[in-house]
């Protein structure tokens, strides 16, 4: 047996050597006169390969030893199916033109010098190329070898943390990884195949890991700049090994990937040998967990204020400046979905998101994306319950007119962007916090809300409203006595008042579009008071 086994490892590494001996003769010119935004306008929507080559084994003891191999046998750790040609061909049959390919690679390190497996390698590769034969733009990139298991410092060959104390271990593996996927990756793809530095790096270690605090935060701060460091490593060690890849597209994020670290000051874009070949990447789950990750969780004005908001923030800062934003990771469970407590993983039976929020909710992020031409991914996994749209076992589509609705969606805003406007914001009447329920009541069926003859409140708490596309803040209702309207914006213990009264029946309220939103009080002036609430809402004229 063991003299088979080594027989077949040899017959293996002389086929994977003949492999890339012959895709070297297979080159192919790279169009270095494309812009970024020019190849993020033709990327428009796609999928991700989720739980597939990204997967890996983090709880049994043999994976705490490292350099640790799981072999090809990962690709199936989280219960997908094994990936098949036609499994890749059924997202850009159906409409996608993207397929982004997650991949972690510090589970498949055949010694402690950061090796790859060839094995892994080709497997990889094998994907890849199926994409690529596809049609597909194709995103690869380094995914879960940073993890929220991990401890500080992390081990060697173990993979990589944003943290000072880490960092030598972290650049040492990034730069080792990328040698070699660059090495792999790069004379025989053309601008189809674009490279992802990191998925949401962060340190794993910290409380704030991902909503940095750096200005009250020395760890942050300090994370926050490495993150920059690292991404100038990747991108360095992308570029350095010629060919087209010195001037292959590259993505960047943020820490965690999110929208507000990449639009944060802290963030830097790495200083590049290529001119026009970076991208910015974060990612959005608008729906997902509901806040605390049980019950229902509905498309709202406040969820359909945050996507308007932060597409036009990332707009601002950077498309309009000629770098492309692409949203890598987007999507909602459809049904049910699972959570931790004390070690034990249980069903949340009563979270569900509705195909019509989901509609909802989805198209309006495509029409923003599509207008700004910016690439919307959504995360592929879990089948049908959870975010898939691409059905692996019969490799067709669990919904096709949902998928079809939101890759139209972006086309649409894609072609004619002005016609995609900003609509006014319903602020929810549905509910009103009473600060004396004994001697006041709201009727939340009714929008009514009434006091007695004291000095009684309520108030709206709004969260943090962005004002960045509204001008006015704009109140219709009727009322039996004067009271008062405070608007109180985040950074302020107290905020305007503004009386109303029986004479009036609209109250326009201009505002300040650099300051967010945060509550609305009402309070009566000793006198009692009914007030039917008709409508609150954000105007931008």
């Amino acid at each position: 047996m063991e003299i088979k086994s080594k027989l077949f490892k040899s017959i293996t590494t002389l086929i994977l050597s003949a492999t890339l001996t012959f895709n070297a003769f297979a080159e192919k010119k790279l169009n270095t006169s494309l812009k970024a935004m020019e190849i993020a306008k033709q990327m428009e929507c796609g999928w991700n390969l989720g739980n597939t080559l990204e997967a890996r084994d983090n709880w049994s003891p043999k994976s705490k030893i490292f350099p640790f191999n799981e072999g090809l046998s990962s690709e199936t750790d989280w219960s997908e199916e094994l990936t098949t040609k036609a499994i890749i061909e059924t997202g850009i049959k159906n409409g996608y033109k993207t397929i982004r390919i997650p991949v972690t690679w510090c589970n498949h390190l055949v010694d402690a010098n950061y090796t790859i497996d060839p094995q892994w390698m080709a497997r990889v590769k094998q994907i890849v190329d199926w994409s690529i034969d596809a049609g597909y733009y194709v995103i690869l990139n380094e995914h879960h070898s940073v993890h929220d298991e991990m401890n500080s410092p992390i081990k060697h060959c173990e993979g990589y943390n944003v943290s000072s104390k880490d960092a030598k271990e972290s650049k040492a593996f990034l730069q080792a990884i990328w040698k070699q996927i660059s090495a792999t990756f790069n004379n025989d793809y053309d601008e189809h195949l674009i490279f992802e530095t990191m998925n949401e790096p962060r340190n794993t270690a910290h409380e704030h890991c991902w909503n940095p605090e750096p200005k009250t935060c020395q760890v942050c701060k300090a994370d926050v700049q490495l993150l920059n460091e690292y991404n100038q490593l990747v991108l360095d060690t992308i570029r350095a090994s010629g060919g087209n890849n010195a001037n292959r597209f590259v993505m960047i994020p943020g820490i965690g990937t999110s929208i507000s670290t990449a639009l944060a000051d802290y963030f830097a874009m790495p200083k590049d040998s290529a001119k026009d070949k970076l991208m910015v990447t974060v990612h959005m789950y608008p729906l997902d967990f509901g806040g605390t990750g049980r019950g229902s969780h509905h498309f709202n004005s406040e969820t359909k204020n945050e996507i308007i908001s932060s597409y036009t923030k990332l707009n601002d800062k950077f498309a309009k400046n000629g770098i492309p934003v692409v949203l890598g990771e987007c999507g909602a469970s459809k049904k049910a979905v699972t959570y931790w407590e004390n070690g034990v993983e249980k069903l949340i039976t009563d979270y569900v998101v509705t195909y019509e929020d989901r509609l909802q909710c989805f198209s309006l992020i495509a029409s923003r994306t599509g207008k700004y031409s910016m690439p919307m991914i959504n995360w592929d996994c879990g089948g049908e319950k959870y975010m898939a749209t691409v059905n692996r076992k019969n490799c067709k589509l669990f919904e096709p007119e949902y998928t079809a609705t939101i890759i139209q969606a972006w086309q649409n805003a894609n072609k004619n962007p002005d016609s995609i406007v900003v609509d006014d914001i319903q602020i929810s009447l549905d509910k009103i916090n009473l600060w004396d329920p004994e001697n006041s009541s709201y009727d939340s069926k009714n929008h009514i809300l009434k006091f007695d003859g004291q000095w009684k409140g309520g108030d709206i708490y709004l969260g943090e409203i962005d004002l960045i596309n509204y001008s006015y803040l704009v109140f219709k209702l009727k009322t039996t006595a004067v009271f008062n309207i405070e608007v109180r914006h985040n950074d302020e213990n107290t905020g305007k008042k503004y009386k109303f009264d029986k004479k009036s029946k609209i109250l326009k309220i201009p505002l300040d579009k650099n300051r967010k939103l945060s509550i609305l009080l009402f309070q009566n002036e000793n006198t009692p008071a009914v007030i039917s609430f008709e409508e609150i809402y954000l105007s931008t004229k």
